[in-house]
């Protein structure tokens, strides 16, 4: 992470507070490929997520790769980028001519041959320019109906129009037919819908925290719900599931019959997010430690006990936690045993031991023991009780 939150002990600053993950990424944000059979490989290496390949000349595309490079660090985090200069795999995927092709994958695995127009989509231009080829990938990586998973989240969010989420359980690789039976019907109202709303279904677990912003509850295994999200206005289906209903349900929220529930959000989009409250969102007091790849050795070196949160920048409950983890480490603020820290997962690379499937999550690493995983309750007293039940080294400071 370059010039990353004032390094060890500045933290929060420079990176969890005015840009809330500055840093660079680890690795680069595309891969190579070197012969014609890399392109299939590469699509299906990852079935549940969209790609985009670059076909170019390098003699003659120079300033076209820099446009690429640089889109695909702007979107790594939701579209997975490739691209290749050798002229047999451009000349197999017929780019041999302009030397400049850039082509948009469906994911494989969402791609629906009845509904989904096409698995991919050319980008129209001879050249690139950063903002076209940004707008293109944007409006081409969604499929009629895909997965809301934390990857595709903010593609989602920046698709400009309403998105419908049917909540229940997923688990793609023990019941893909579960998955295809809502899909399928998500599908049939989809289709009448293009342009005017996105579809995807999502997890009610993984989601379960965003249940109540809808004003649904799901508590039994089996239960689905369908809500509309319009940025802070949101929708809850009352009826049954159903084609019929959802059908209905759409047209009256898009006719405005519907009441919305209205989530009241800080701005994320801007750096000092809070607006009238920004003066309490000064980070400069923060006693939360940024890590990054470049301390993390030291921030874990096990002899201390550390809370550490893993968290990623364009994440809205990651930013509702923030205020209260400040004040958690204020709370140890002179127990030098103590570290209470923070790493954005997106832009480093996440420690072996520490399993983060989603954000915000944190574990605890007492000194010299096993890293444990937290998931107690998410308020100052709480995490603060938890810290000083497990610490090794803070019986006698306390």
């Amino acid at each position: 992470g370059g010039g990353y939150g004032g390094g060890y002990g500045g933290g929060y600053g420079g990176g969890y507070g005015d840009e809330y993950g500055g840093g660079e990424p680890s690795g680069p944000a595309f891969t190579m490929i070197d012969d014609v059979d890399g392109v299939q490989k590469f699509l299906d290496d990852e079935a549940t997520e969209p790609a985009v390949i670059g076909y170019f000349n390098d003699d003659t595309n120079k300033e076209d790769i820099e446009v690429f490079e640089s889109v695909a660090s702007s979107l790594q985090y939701g579209v997975r980028f490739a691209y290749s200069v050798e002229d047999d795999v451009r000349e197999a995927y017929k780019a041999a001519k302009s030397g400049c092709v850039v082509q948009v994958y469906l994911p494989p695995r969402f791609f629906n041959e009845k509904y989904d127009t096409k698995p991919k989509k050319r980008f129209p231009g001879k050249t690139l320019k950063e903002d076209a080829l940004t707008k293109f990938i944007k409006k081409n990586t969604l499929p009629l109906v895909g997965q809301k998973n934390w990857k595709s989240n903010e593609m989602y969010d920046g698709a400009g129009v309403p998105v419908v989420t049917l909540f229940t359980a997923v688990d793609l690789e023990k019941n893909p037919k579960g998955f295809d039976y809502y899909a399928n019907r998500l599908r049939r109202v989809a289709i009448d819908n293009i342009g005017k709303l996105v579809f995807n279904v999502g997890d009610k677990d993984d989601f379960s925290y965003m249940l109540e912003d809808y004003d649904l509850e799901l508590p039994n295994k089996k239960d689905v719900g369908v809500g509309i999200k319009d940025g802070n206005k949101h929708y809850a289906m009352t009826e049954s599931f159903s084609v019929d209903n959802l059908r209905a349900f759409t047209e009256k929220v898009l006719a405005g019959e519907v009441e919305a529930k209205i989530k009241e959000e800080p701005d994320y989009s801007s750096n000092d997010y809070g607006g009238e409250d920004a003066e309490e969102e000064d980070d400069s007091d923060s006693l939360v430690v940024t890590v990054t790849d470049d301390n993390v050795g030291e921030v874990l070196s096990k002899d201390k006990d550390v809370m550490i949160e893993f968290y990623a920048p364009w994440c809205g409950h990651c930013q509702q936690l923030k205020p209260t983890y400040k004040k958690l480490a204020a709370e140890f603020d002179g127990v030098d045993s103590v570290v209470v820290a923070a790493m954005d997962a997106t832009a480093n690379e996440v420690p072996e031991g520490y399993d983060v499937q989603g954000y915000p999550t944190i574990f605890f690493a007492p000194a010299d023991g096993e890293v444990v995983s937290y998931d107690g309750a998410r308020d100052v007293d709480s995490m603060a009780t938890f810290i000083k039940t497990n610490a090794k080294t803070i019986k006698d400071e306390l």
